[in-house]
């Protein structure tokens, strides 16, 4: 069966003709079946949409994988103020998420991402201790003295620890959701989502606007947060935390995982650091063990000098 993304008004030919930008990479993952790789390569083997629309049945399903017979871009109007969409084919589309494994085809973007382009994802469980939330305040100002912009997930205790800290710290800080991102959440963190954009960080998803999140988005958006790091680092989790999954991408991605170690006992006995210390290269894992402030400063240090 055919699909038809045309609105009733449109023809095809009209408007832009360009299949590399943004809004034409929504519209053909708009088709079933078409995901962000395959999106990309459409656009890439046909450029424009009158090439795409021109060529056989068979040539585009070949492509797309699906039937097409007809596409159309939608149209961002109503989008809010200070947002805007960024595609893979746009020199403003973070080269390092050029050089990862299924990388967004489009982000959208509330704010700016921030200058520089060094970046450190500082994650965690929701579920934390004030060792651990402490832990990421410090890693997090850190990171903002060395002008690193710190990354994480807005969620409840280490990802919420670490934005407050880069911004009380003059550092920047970049959100990235598993929502749209006129729809941050959760709740509770509204109003940090408006002061990361009021200190001139950004909130970054490649949801559509309107989109809630749910556990696949949330687990998608954690290669986004690696991806976009240099480094990431793993503060607290237990065994079963989908921070694990950010964990797996940053190694996947040949990128920095270092994990910080409690220096008290009862503290790296706690079910809540399981996960994490689990990760460290003296259980078997990929993980930089983080035993104390030297280890930090050589860790940061190490990014800003590459």
């Amino acid at each position: 069966m055919e699909t038809t993304l045309f609105n009733e008004a449109e023809e095809p030919g009209s408007g832009s003709t360009d299949l590399l930008d943004a809004a034409s990479l929504v519209a053909l993952m708009d088709l079933p079946g078409v995901g962000a790789a395959r999106a990309i390569k459409v656009a890439e083997t046909f450029k424009s949409w009158d090439a795409l629309l021109d060529a056989s049945p068979d040539a585009r399903k070949a492509v797309a994988r699906v039937e097409v017979e007809a596409v159309g871009k939608p149209s961002f109007a109503e989008l809010g103020e200070g947002m805007h969409l960024i595609g893979w084919f746009d020199k403003a589309y973070p080269m390092a998420l050029r050089r990862i494994k299924n990388p967004p085809a489009v982000l959208w973007v509330r704010g700016a991402i921030p200058d520089p382009a060094r970046r450190l994802a500082i994650v965690g469980s929701r579920a934390t201790t004030e060792w651990g939330r402490s832990t990421a305040s410090y890693v997090a100002t850190g990171a903002a003295a060395h002008q690193i912009c710190v990354v994480s997930g807005l969620a409840l205790g280490i990802d919420i620890a670490a934005h407050r800290a880069a911004i009380g710290a003059g550092g920047a800080t970049i959100a990235v959701l598993g929502s749209g991102v006129d729809v941050p959440s959760p709740k509770e963190h509204l109003a940090d989502a408006k002061r990361i954009l009021d200190e001139g960080g950004a909130l970054v998803s490649e949801q559509p606007p309107g989109m809630p999140p749910s556990p696949r988005s949330l687990v998608a958006r954690n290669r986004i947060q690696s991806g976009l790091s240099a480094a990431t680092v793993v503060i607290q989790c237990a065994p079963k935390s989908g921070t694990l999954s950010t964990a797996k991408f940053a190694v996947e991605q040949g990128r920095i995982l270092a994990v910080p170690i409690p220096s008290d006992e009862a503290e790296r006995a706690a079910e809540t650091n399981a996960g994490s210390l689990s990760l460290t290269r003296e259980a078997g894992g990929e993980a930089v063990a983080l035993r104390g402030h030297d280890d930090v400063v050589s860790l940061l240090l190490g990014l800003v000098e590459e």
